[in-house]
């Protein structure tokens, strides 16, 4: 079972993404034994999705409302 490439989503328990066949797959995202992240792999591209939590922005950014961060 040998991945081909690896991407980082921001999306869990499931990431969807266009496969190469045309066809919008998702992949369910579990966390494993040894690895603190949570990972799936499709099926069909033999591609790896690892979840990464989004962190908040250090620049602020300044709206209507005054400043905030995202």
């Amino acid at each position: 079972m040998e991945a081909t490439d690896i991407r980082t989503v921001y999306d869990f328990p499931v990431a969807g993404h266009l496969c190469s066949d045309g066809a919008v797959h998702y992949v369910k995202l579990v966390r494993r034994s040894g690895n603190p992240k949570p990972q799936g792999v499709c099926q069909q591209c033999r591609t790896t999705f690892q979840y990464e939590k989004p962190q908040r922005s250090r620049v602020r950014h300044y709206g209507s409302e005054g400043a905030s961060h995202f």
